[in-house]
């Protein structure tokens, strides 16, 4: 298995030096040049798509091309939230969003746009972006500063939150990245968490952008908010819907159907409004008519109640002629 491992780690590095040397490139040009790199002519097409899938930095097109994720996410930007004030500093820490830029910056480093130098991912193994001075814009701690690809160089500005989209069409791209997201890696109970697996959300965006290379061309929040709940809480939203309903102790599931298409429409809509999933929506509805009905109301001491307990005796009112004197 090691030996297999690292057959693919040189694959790897083999192909990702060959198409940020030379762009996009045909998988057949891709298996010769591999094969004469490594000299090893058993190197083959399957082999070279296998490693392809699975990689963070290189990229398959439907034309038949494999790329490079920096040359997907031209024209696009993307944002970090800072934890520190950027003045006067030469590195930036990143969190899961800048994933794919600091994958690129493993191989080689990136231009910046203005010509002033380039920047590289740090020696030591952190997750940080290294450039020269004056790379970094003046923003304070928690501003938001965008990393935009131009001519697959790094421009870098900072981000108002009042140029962030509505939440809206924060929602609507939260859903279309949370529906990737899922279907690339289903749980079963380990951590679902962004931070957990940042090669899962690089690879995400990547198909993403695929689609729709210009998803980002105005600025979002940060991957890894839009993904979570925008203030950052500990709350699971959309894509850990899933995960959160699987860690109950006792759940149950309830599907409708054959509902008005009308009435579908109207929940959904009103879903939207309060920022939930349409699933919730409709328990929290169930949930409160559930205990806003006679039954209720005709409950005994909920501390006593127990679903197994009979109801207390009724007792039977007689009428005024069955009155002794």
């Amino acid at each position: 298995m090691a030996l297999i491992a690292d057959l693919q780690d040189q694959i790897h590095e083999t192909i990702a030096q060959l198409v940020l040397d030379h762009g996009r490139q045909r998988l057949d040009w891709l298996t010769m040049r591999t094969r004469r790199a490594m000299g090893d002519p058993d190197v083959d097409r399957d082999e070279i798509l296998a490693v392809v899938g699975a990689s963070t930095v290189l990229v398959a097109r439907p034309s038949g091309h494999v790329d490079h994720a920096l040359a997907v996410l031209e024209g696009n930007i993307l944002t970090h939230r800072v934890r520190s004030p950027l003045a006067g500093r030469t590195e930036l820490w990143l969190g899961p969003g800048l994933q794919p830029l600091l994958n690129v910056a493993t191989y080689r480093p990136i231009p910046l746009a203005d010509g002033s130098g380039e920047v590289t991912r740090a020696g030591t193994g952190h997750d940080v972006l290294v450039g020269p001075p004056g790379w970094l814009p003046e923003v304070e701690r928690w501003g938001l500063v965008g990393l935009r690809v131009v001519d697959q160089a790094l421009s870098v500005v900072p981000v108002a939150e009042s140029e962030l989209p509505s939440p809206a069409d924060q929602l609507r791209v939260r859903r279309f990245l949370g529906d990737l997201y899922t279907r690339r890696r289903y749980w079963h109970g380990d951590d679902g968490s962004l931070a957990a697996r940042p090669e899962e959300l690089a690879r995400t965006l990547n198909l993403a952008l695929l689609e729709a290379p210009d998803l980002f061309a105005s600025p979002y929040p940060p991957l890894d908010e839009l993904l979570h709940d925008p203030l950052q809480r500990n709350a699971d939203l959309d894509i850990f819907r899933e995960l959160a309903t699987g860690q109950q102790l006792e759940t149950a599931s309830l599907y409708l159907d054959g509902i008005p298409r009308a009435l579908e429409v109207e929940l959904d809509g009103r879903a939207r409004q309060y920022g939930m999933p349409v699933n919730q929506f409709i328990v929290a509805l169930l949930s409160m008519l559930a205990w806003r009905t006679p039954f209720a109301e005709d409950m005994e001491p909920w501390e006593n109640w127990d679903p197994d307990h009979r109801p207390a005796a009724v007792r039977t009112l007689r009428s005024v002629d069955d009155w002794e004197d």
